[in-house]
């Protein structure tokens, strides 16, 4: 069993400057710190032409359900790896993986940032899968909701972040 969560995130800046940032490793600190996580460290950074991989660690708050406590903390550590290229013209693809550490789930993504008129999109694809049994369904479901509430505070600060703010 798993569970995709799906976000579609419009700009209205050109897909130029939202891949300068996406491309950028101090642009991932900020975003990490700007939405509450703590501890955040690029980890690792490499750009060779329009290939960009990251990975990033960092510590994440979360709500626990007294079902899962057992399991998880109130804060936890995550470590994210991306990779991006080139889709054809106008695009680039994200493939990445989120594992958090002593959490039994995994989650694994595609991002596409294209062009869209004067602006650009990003289509995001997120799947959590949990590998316990019994609470599975409950942890995946957590999780989900979690990664959701982050991917609509990262729009909201890359929005502001790309207008200046």
């Amino acid at each position: 069993m798993s569970v995709t969560v799906r976000a579609r995130h419009q700009y209205d800046h050109p897909l130029a400057t939202v891949w300068a940032a996406f491309s950028d490793p101090g642009f991932y600190q900020a975003k990490f710190e700007g939405i509450g996580h703590r501890a955040v460290e690029v980890v690792s950074a490499e750009q060779q032409g329009e290939d960009f991989r990251i990975e990033i660690s960092r510590e994440v708050p979360i709500e626990v359900p007294r079902v899962l406590r057992g399991l998880l903390g109130e804060w936890n550590t995550l470590l994210q790896s991306e990779h991006w290229q080139p889709a054809g013209k106008n695009a680039y693809r994200n493939e990445l993986t989120i594992e958090a550490r002593g959490v039994p789930a995994v989650m694994t993504g595609t991002m596409k940032l294209a062009a869209a008129g004067k602006g650009c999109v990003n289509e995001v694809a997120i799947t959590v899968k949990a590998s316990v049994p019994l609470v599975g369904g409950k942890l995946e479901a957590l999780v989900s909701r979690d990664t959701e509430a982050t991917l609509a505070a990262e729009y909201e600060f890359i929005r502001a972040y790309l207008a200046g703010d």
